[in-house]
C-alpha cells in the first residue's frame, strides 16, 4: 500500500514548501503540496515536483569515491566508508599536527537549510577550531544594510501583503524565485491594490503588475533618493513618524539636498514625470509595502541601496504598520540555540572572506591552507572568479567534497562522499521567507550508501576521539537546537506532525516602535559615496539572474541548457548580433562561448546570464565575475563585473535571422 508522509523542502529558496510524499515499495513516486501549510497552501514549484528525478538520477553518486592514485587527474574509483573516513581522520591529524588546525578550511554553504546542518560547525569547533569562510554569496549586503537601519533584518510575514493597497516589487522576480507570493499578489490586485515592478529587466513578474519602471541597472539608490526628494518637496512625508521613531533625519535630508532631482533621474535613466508619479503614489496610497529582491544585492554599494529604499519606508511612515514594511527576508537561525555550535571550544579560529575565496586561499599564510572540507556547497561554480577558485583548490594537498553529484567543485577533490537528500533525512526547516516551521520527516531509506552530513561528522568524531560529544539521533539534536522554540510553546514533535506557525515571530515587525539600533529608533542613511565602476574596453554590465527551471547549480545533465546570454535589441544592433548567434562574452577575468538571445525585455547596457550552469558543460557565469566585495556585509559584488561581446563568424551557408527571443 502506498504511504503518504509529511515533510518539507530544505533547498535554498524562500518558500520552504510543505510537502506530502507518496511512497510505494520504498520509492518516492510523487510529491504534492501540504494543504495545511499557511504559506505554500498545497502547491509546489516545478523544481520540487520533479525532485524525485534527482533522487533516482543516474548522475547521483551512491558510494564513496577516491582518486585512483590520489592525484586529481586520475579517475575516480569506488571505496568503502571505513576507508574514506579513516583517510580523512588521518589527514586531519596530520595537518593539525604539522601545521596547526588552521591549515584546514571548512567550507559550507546553503545546499540545505535543515537545522542539523548547524552541527558541522560543532564538529570543527570541538576539534579546536579551523579556518572558515565569512561573508556571503547571497544576502550579506541586505542583512548589513537593514541592520544599520532597523537593527535587524526582519521582514513582514508574506501574508501581510493582503493588507497592502500598494506593493512595490523592487528588484524581485517572484515568478522565478518566490512562487507562492504570486497568488497573494493576484489577490491584492483583485482587491483594487496596485502592484508595480521596479527592475532593469522586464521579468516574468511584469505580468503580475500594473506598471514596470525599467531603471538603469544598479541605480536603485538614485531612484529612492529622487522619490524622497519629491516627497519632501511636496510635503508628503509622515512628520509624526519621523519625529517619534527615527534618528538622523536632518543629515539624511542634507544627503538628499547634495544631489539635484535632474541628476538623480538621469542616473537611473527615468523621466522625472515617471519618478514623480511613483513618489506621489507611494507617499499617498497607504499602507504600501516594498518587497526587496536579490537584484539589489550584488553591488559594492548594495547595503547603501537597501538603506536608501528603507529610508523611503520610514519617510512615509510605512514601518511598523500592517500592509507596510520594507521586506527582504528573515534570519534562518532565529529560533536556534546557538550554543550547540560549541564556539567556546574553538581555541583557534581564522576566517577568509567568501567573496574572495580563490585569492584568499592562494594568499593564506601562517599557516597556508593544506586541506579543504566542502559540504552543502559548490564553491568553484558559485564563487566569483571561478577560475581563480579552481586554481586555488588545485594547489591544496587534500580536498573532500560531500555532495550528491559530481559538481564542478568535485573535479578538484581527492575524495567524494555521497550525502542524502532531504527525502532521506529527519530534520526541521526554518525558512528565510516566511514564519512557518516545517518538519522534515524521513520519507525513504538512503539510496545506495548515501549518508547524512550529521552521520559523516559523527563517524569522524569517533575516529578523532570526541565521538560522545557529537553522538545523538537527529531527533535528540533537534530537541537541543530548538530549545528556545520549545520554551515558546511549540515542541519538535508538533512540528514533525504538521507545519506550525512560529508563535513568537511578529507578522508586523517594529509595530511597538522599538528598534534594536543604537538610538532605539529607525536610523536614516546619512552618507552615500559611490562612483559607477567603469572598466575600459568592457562597456556592458553583467547581470546574473536566477532561473525558474533550476536552483543555483543544481541542474541535471538532461536539463542543462546550451549556455546563453540575453541582450536587448539596442545592444544587439551595436554589436551586429542577431538572435541565435554564437558569441564570446569576455570579462577582465574570463570568457565563455554562448548563444546570444536578443530579448526586447532587456534594457541597453547589460548582458544577462543565469546563475548555476556548469563550467564542465560550457556554462558557469562565475567564470566571468570578478571577486569584488561589498562595502558592508562582505557580500560578493557579482554585478560589478563588466563585459564585452565578440561576435563569431556565422556559418557559411547563412541563415535567416530568428525571431526575437522571449525565453527566460
Amino acid at each position: 500500500m502506498p504511504r503518504r508522509i509529511y515533510t518539507s523542502c530544505t533547498l535554498d529558496c524562500p518558500d520552504g514548501c510543505g510537502i506530502v510524499a507518496t511512497v510505494k515499495d520504498g520509492r518516492v513516486v510523487k510529491l504534492e503540496g501540504h494543504r495545511d501549510h499557511e504559506f505554500t497552501r498545497g502547491s509546489l514549484c516545478a523544481k520540487t515536483y520533479r525532485f524525485p528525478e534527482r533522487v533516482y538520477s543516474p548522475e547521483r553518486q551512491l558510494y564513496p569515491l577516491r582518486r585512483r592514485n590520489g592525484r586529481l587527474n586520475d579517475a575516480w574509483e569506488r571505496t568503502t566508508w571505513d576507508e574514506a573516513l579513516d583517510l580523512i581522520a588521518q589527514r586531519i591529524r596530520r595537518y593539525a599536527s604539522e601545521s596547526g588546525p588552521l591549515s584546514i578550511l571548512h567550507y559550507q554553504r546553503t545546499g540545505s537549510w535543515g537545522a542539523t546542518k548547524l552541527l558541522s560547525r560543532r564538529f570543527w569547533n570541538l576539534l579546536g577550531g579551523v579556518t572558515t569562510t565569512v561573508g556571503s554569496l547571497c544576502s550579506g549586503a541586505a542583512r548589513a544594510g537593514q541592520a544599520l537601519d532597523f537593527g535587524v533584518r526582519n521582514g513582514h510575514d508574506p501574508l501581510d501583503i493582503l493588507n497592502s493597497r500598494l506593493v512595490l516589487l523592487w528588484g524581485r522576480n517572484p515568478m522565478a524565485t518566490n512562487l507562492h507570493i504570486v497568488p497573494l499578489l493576484r489577490q491584492v490586485r483583485s482587491r483594487g491594490a496596485q502592484v508595480i515592478l521596479i527592475d532593469p529587466i522586464r521579468s516574468e513578474s511584469a505580468s503580475l503588475c500594473d506598471r514596470h519602471l525599467q531603471l538603469r541597472v544598479a541605480s536603485d539608490a538614485e531612484l529612492a533618493m529622487a522619490m524622497a526628494k519629491i516627497i519632501l518637496e511636496e510635503g508628503l512625508q509622515d512628520k509624526s513618524f519621523i519625529v517619534r521613531s527615527t534618528h538622523g533625519f536632518a543629515q539624511y535630508r542634507a544627503l538628499l539636498e547634495s544631489r539635484s532631482l535632474a541628476e538623480l533621474c538621469a542616473a537611473c535613466e527615468l523621466p522625472e514625470a515617471e519618478v514623480r508619479s511613483l513618489a506621489r503614489l507611494y507617499a499617498t496610497v497607504k499602507p504600501a509595502a516594498i518587497l526587496l529582491g536579490w537584484g539589489l544585492n550584488k553591488y559594492q554599494h548594495s547595503a547603501e541601496m537597501f538603506r536608501c529604499v528603507d529610508a523611503l519606508g520610514a519617510l512615509c511612515g510605512n514601518v511598523g504598520v500592517a500592509g507596510g514594511g520594507v521586506t527582504h527576508g528573515f534570519n534562518t537561525q532565529r529560533h536556534f540555540d546557538k550554543t550547540v555550535e560549541a564556539l567556546d571550544r574553538a581555541e583557534q579560529h581564522r576566517t577568509i572572506p567568501e567573496p574572495l575565496l580563490g585569492r584568499s586561499l592562494l594568499g593564506a599564510t601562517d599557516p597556508p591552507v593544506r586541506m579543504m572540507f566542502v559540504n552543502a556547497g559548490n564553491p568553484v561554480n558559485q564563487s566569483p572568479n571561478s577560475n581563480v577558485v579552481a586554481r586555488a583548490l588545485r594547489t591544496l594537498e587534500f580536498v573532500v567534497v560531500v555532495d550528491q553529484v559530481l559538481t564542478d567543485t568535485s573535479d578538484y577533490a581527492h575524495l567524494f562522499l555521497p550525502t542524502t537528500t532531504f527525502l532521506e533525512e529527519e530534520d526541521i526547516l526554518v525558512s528565510w521567507g516566511h514564519n512557518i516551521i516545517g518538519g522534515v520527516n524521513q520519507v525513504i531509506e538512503p539510496v545506495g550508501e548515501a549518508r547524512s552530513d550529521l552521520w559523516v561528522f559523527q563517524r569522524l568524531a569517533e575516529r578523532l576521539g570526541f565521538g560522545p560529544e557529537m553522538a545523538g539521533t537527529p531527533r535528540q539534536w533537534l530537541k537541543r537546537i530548538f530549545a528556545p522554540l520549545e520554551r515558546s510553546g511549540v515542541t519538535v514533535e508538533q512540528v514533525m506532525e504538521k507545519p506550525v506557525r512560529c508563535p513568537v515571530a511578529p507578522v508586523v515587525p517594529f509595530a511597538d516602535g522599538v528598534f534594536p539600533t543604537k538610538s532605539g529608533r529607525f536610523e536614516f542613511i546619512t552618507k552615500l559615496e559611490h562612483q559607477r565602476r567603469i572598466v575600459p574596453g568592457f562597456p556592458l554590465t553583467l547581470v546574473t539572474n536566477y532561473s525558474k527551471k533550476w536552483l543555483l547549480s543544481q541542474i541535471l545533465e538532461k536539463d542543462h541548457p546550451k549556455p546563453f546570454i540575453r541582450i536587448g535589441p539596442a545592444t544587439a544592433d551595436e554589436y551586429g548580433i542577431e538572435n541565435g548567434d554564437d558569441v564570446i562574452i569576455r570579462s577582465p577575468v574570463g570568457h565563455l562561448r554562448v548563444e546570444a538571445q536578443v530579448d526586447d525585455r532587456v534594457g541597453r547596457g547589460v548582458a544577462v546570464m543565469p546563475v548555476g550552469t556548469w563550467i564542465k558543460r560550457g556554462g558557469g557565469a562565475n567564470v566571468l565575475t570578478e571577486d569584488i566585495m561589498s562595502n558592508f556585509g562582505q557580500m560578493a559584488a557579482f554585478g560589478e563585473t563588466r563585459v564585452r561581446l565578440e561576435r563569431l563568424p556565422r556559418p557559411a551557408t547563412g541563415r535567416e535571422p530568428a525571431a526575437v527571443s522571449q525565453a527566460q
